[in-house]
């Protein structure tokens, strides 16, 4: 039998008597009692992040918290507890969204937007805008603002285009849509301006797009050779096509019923 590493006495203990723990924790001014009439301190790890307290503040200030390794009851991991609060600290793999823009010119010519990474990791390589969701923000609001951000345009996403499952975090793709002309002139795309985080962003056809080995991760490669097949109304979401999950087709799982 292999023994669980030691779990602090807090983390099993009921709320009140966490609490009274924390007011007894070296520091937490606990030990003025009745007398000096101190209000116990908070410890951090529990605290919602606020500002710092000001002179004419009634909140008391937090005592810092003191992190341990150890499986809380009922769990089944190691995590990182707390040993004055009991707070467990859940470390999850991160949503990352994206688009695939996609303009349309008068004669049904279609473009796709991609923006040259600025930043590590795969710096100078190409990629569709993405990037990790914020909190708050829908899945489709977080990829049309990474397409703000990365490649400086404004899309509506349309239908999910994949899901992909991989170790640390899940990936939603959207197709979506470039509005806008250059000069009123529809056979031009719109001008776009590239944010911070991108050394330049242009549209390209179908048959133009980087190399494999220019862009930036495999998940591009991926969601772009599966959205070139699909047909316009798929794209727009007006009839019912097929989502990619983790590489695989489901046609029992469709775009508008994986929507998030």
């Amino acid at each position: 039998m292999v023994a669980k590493p030691w779990c602090p006495p807090s983390v099993h203990m009921p709320p009140r008597a966490r609490a009274a723990r924390v007011a007894a924790a070296p520091g937490s001014g606990a030990g003025a009692g009745a007398g000096g009439g101190r209000r116990p301190l908070r410890c951090r790890a529990a605290a919602a992040p606020s500002p710092p307290a000001t002179p004419c503040s009634k909140e008391p200030p937090a005592i810092a918290p003191s992190f341990i390794k150890c499986t809380p009851p009922g769990d089944e991991r190691e995590r990182d507890v707390c040993s004055t609060c009991g707070f467990v600290n859940y470390m999850n793999p991160k949503v990352v969204v994206g688009a695939i823009p996609v303009w349309t010119d008068s004669r049904g010519v279609q473009r796709v937007l991609m923006a040259r990474r600025g930043i590590e990791p795969r710096l100078g390589k190409w990629g569709f805008p993405q990037g990790f969701l914020e909190l708050g923000e829908s899945t489709r609001a977080g990829a049309a603002r990474e397409s703000m951000e990365e490649a400086g345009a404004v899309v509506q996403p349309g239908p999910l285009l994949a899901v992909y499952n991989l170790p640390g975090s899940v990936q939603l793709l959207y197709m979506s849509t470039v509005g806008g002309a250059q000069g009123g002139d529809q056979d031009v795309p719109p001008k776009v301006d590239c944010g911070h985080e991108s050394l330049e962003a242009g549209f390209f056809a179908w048959d133009e797009l980087p190399e494999e080995e220019e862009l930036a991760f495999p998940t591009v490669k991926w969601a772009l050779d599966y959205a070139s097949g699909l047909t316009p109304a798929e794209m727009r979401g007006d009839v019912v096509g097929r989502c990619r999950l983790t590489g695989a087709y489901d046609p029992g799982l469709t775009p508008l019923g994986l929507d998030a």
